[in-house]
Order: C-alpha cells, then sequence, then structure tokens
C-alpha cells in the first residue's frame, strides 16, 4: 500500500526538526537534507552515509534507484544549479565575479567547473554573468512585467487540464504574447495547452490546435534552452502530440538544469508510465511529492500515479488514486477514463458501469476509439484501456 499522508518526525545531526517524506526512504531525506544546507563543503560518502544512518553502499543504492544518480553527482549537478541561478541575479551595481560565484557554490577548480558549466547549460560562466549585468532594463518594463504576471496566472488554468479552464489559459497566454512575444515560458505553457484541446478533445480543431502546440513548443524552446520549467512545459507538449522521443530528451534537459523543479519530476513519472516502465515512474512521482506534496501539481502526480498502478496491472489502486486527483480537482474529469476502465478490470463492473455512465454525462461525445486515442501509452496499456472501457458500457466508436 503506498502512504500519502501520516508523516513522521526526525531530527538531523544538528538537532533540527524536519518531516520525512513518505515518497523517499528516510535515509535519503536524511541526506539531502544535510546536503541543502551544506552544499559548499567537501563531500564526503562516509560522512554522508552516518548522517543518512546506513551504509555508504545502501545510500548509494537508494541515489541511483530514487534520483537516478550517485550522492557526489548530485551534490555537482546541485552546486551547477546554485551557480547558475546565482550568475543570472548578479548585481550590475556589485563586484560580483565568475571566481566568487564559483567558490561560493563550492568549485575549488576553476577550469573544471568552467567546462563543467558550459556542458550543462550551453554557455560559459562569464557569458552569463554578463548577460545578466546588461539586461537590468527587462525588470522595469511594464510590459514585460504584465506579461509575467499574466503567465503565472494563467498556470492554475493550464494545470487544471480542464476544456473551460484550458481556453482562460490560452486567453491570458495571448495577451501575454502580445505584450512580450520573446517571453518564452508564456509559449511553452501556451503549447502545452493547445496540445491539450488536440488530445482531449476539448475543441474540434485538432489539426490546429497540434500545429499551433508545436510551432510554440519549439519557439519556445529555442528562445529559452535553458530555463527548465519552459523545458519541462514543452516537453509536455511534445507529449501529447505522440513526438515521446523529443520529448524525453527535453525533459532529461530540464532535469539536469534544475534537479529540485517538482513539476519536471511529476512530467518524468508520466514519461516513464508512456514508456512502459510503471517502477520507474512510481519512484519518480515520489520524489514529486517529497518536493512538492500540495496542488496545483499534486492531482496530476496523482493521475500520473494512477496510470503507473494501472500500467502495471494494480487497478485497485490506479482507481484510488484517481479517485484523489478528482476529488481535488473534479474539472479534470478526463482523467475519470482510466478510473473506469480499472474498476472494470478489478472486476468491480457495476461500479465501473456506474462511474462510467457519469463520465458520459460530462464528456458526451467519448468513445472507446477516442479515448484510446488520447495518449502515447504502449499498445497493451491501450489495449487493457479500452477493454475495461468497453466492459463499463462505453461505445466503441
Amino acid at each position: 500500500m503506498i502512504a500519502i499522508a501520516g508523516r513522521s518526525k526526525d531530527t538531523n545531526e544538528l538537532g533540527e526538526n524536519f518531516h520525512l517524506s513518505p515518497g523517499l526512504p528516510a535515509d535519503l531525506v536524511r541526506a539531502l537534507g544535510w546536503l541543502r544546507g551544506h552544499l559548499s563543503e567537501p563531500v564526503q560518502l562516509d560522512r554522508l552515509a552516518q548522517i543518512a544512518r546506513v551504509r555508504p553502499r545502501t545510500l548509494e543504492t537508494h541515489f541511483k534507484m530514487f534520483l537516478r544518480t550517485t550522492p557526489l553527482g548530485w551534490v555537482r549537478r546541485m552546486r551547477l544549479a546554485r551557480a547558475r541561478r546565482e550568475l543570472l541575479r548578479a548585481d550590475p551595481q556589485a563586484t560580483v565575479t565568475v571566481t566568487s560565484i564559483a567558490i561560493g557554490c563550492g568549485f575549488t577548480q576553476l577550469g573544471r567547473f568552467a567546462v563543467q558549466y558550459r556542458r550543462a547549460f550551453g554557455e560559459t560562466p562569464s557569458a552569463t554573468i554578463q548577460r545578466a549585468k546588461h539586461s537590468p532594463t527587462e525588470n522595469n518594463d511594464p510590459d514585460i512585467d504584465e506579461a509575467i504576471r499574466l503567465t503565472l496566472d494563467a498556470l492554475p488554468f493550464a494545470f487544471a487540464v480542464a476544456p473551460k479552464q484550458c481556453d482562460v489559459a490560452l486567453e491570458k497566454l495571448r495577451r501575454s504574447q502580445e505584450l512580450a512575444p520573446r517571453y518564452a515560458l508564456s509559449k511553452a505553457l501556451a503549447a502545452w495547452c493547445w496540445a491539450q484541446r488536440a488530445a482531449h478533445h476539448f475543441s474540434s480543431t485538432r489539426d490546429l490546435d497540434r500545429k499551433q502546440a508545436y510551432a510554440l513548443s519549439e519557439q519556445s524552446y529555442e528562445l529559452a534552452r535553458y530555463d527548465a520549467l519552459t523545458l519541462t512545459l514543452s516537453s509536455g507538449a511534445l507529449v501529447l502530440l505522440h513526438r515521446i522521443e523529443e520529448a524525453d530528451r527535453r525533459l532529461e534537459e530540464a532535469l539536469a538544469l534544475d534537479p529540485w523543479l517538482a513539476y519536471a519530476w511529476i512530467r518524468r513519472g508520466w514519461m516513464s508510465v508512456y514508456l512502459g516502465d510503471p517502477d520507474n515512474a512510481i519512484r519518480e512521482l515520489r520524489t514529486a511529492f517529497h518536493l512538492v506534496p500540495f496542488e496545483p501539481l499534486r492531482h496530476l502526480g496523482f493521475i500520473g500515479m494512477g496510470c503507473a498502478q494501472f500500467a502495471a496491472g494494480r487497478y485497485d489502486r490506479a482507481a484510488l488514486w484517481i479517485k484523489s486527483a478528482l476529488d481535488a480537482s473534479p474539472d479534470s474529469f478526463w482523467a475519470e477514463r482510466v478510473a473506469v476502465a480499472a474498476a472494470a478490470l478489478a472486476g468491480e463492473r457495476d461500479e465501473s458501469r456506474r462511474i462510467g455512465l457519469q463520465l458520459m454525462r460530462k464528456d458526451r461525445d467519448l468513445t472507446v476509439l477516442e479515448a484510446t486515442r488520447a495518449w502515447p501509452f504502449r499498445q497493451d496499456f491501450m489495449a487493457r484501456l479500452g477493454e475495461g472501457l468497453e466492459i463499463a458500457g462505453l461505445p466503441r466508436a
């Protein structure tokens, strides 16, 4: 059984209280909690294992299993991410240098830092800091400020993944793009919304919606290929356009840029389900829940977890996860397709027919064929989804 509540308390080596995540092993939580406050310090595996209260080999295994890297690899990624944030925030009036930022983030060999930074972000540290220092006017541009506000205001509507909310988000994003045509995050979020319309049949202009989604996804990538949230959102658009390999590569770039981005881990979990790897999907979604255990992202993660459980053949668990998601966000009724099929395949035929009728009242044009076209899951997943929906009484076409 997967626990999603009831966290226990523990203390770190300084006696400070923190909450253990139900999604990650306790030793990994202890190690990450310590590392967050000591990134600039030398890291020794034996010392970190003592803090985590496990053997070094166990800690390494948990890092690889849940975070897909080693402790030292994780620290390196965190230091690079912190260095980039500091370089991008450099005050043009201050005497901040690349050297001072690198040393402050724990890099003692500046040549190696420059090589690792360029490999991760596609530009040198000096190029980043110079660009940041020479573009202070953006902070005072009212059009850019309003574009950012509109984009952030559109986020909860986009994350609802529901027809009316999607239209609201797109209207806000249209105005944002008019004000700041080169603001990449607005384009990436709009790309995802257009892809939602096409994949989930939110409109009757599916082909046009697909073209718009792809164009905006590519534009956002060209404008901000080193912004993790932009990459994650554009990857989500590519997924719904069934461009899985491109989406997967873009998502890996996002996680390399910002390993703490909860939404990227949610998308990573979904991606693993699409690729037929439910066990890794569950681990990755647990990592996301550890990073952000609240809405608005959580319900999408819960739906992803339901899909992962469905892919693994645990239909009763799949139905429970999706029910929890719909309790939090009832307008995301598209996800109920999986819950209906899960109930049917779990042997709850009467329950599947009951919730299937409820779903068809909300989505009057839904058919089995339409449902199995929405997502790029593996053939086996879609065959079982279609089988369950037919058992529940949904029309074939």
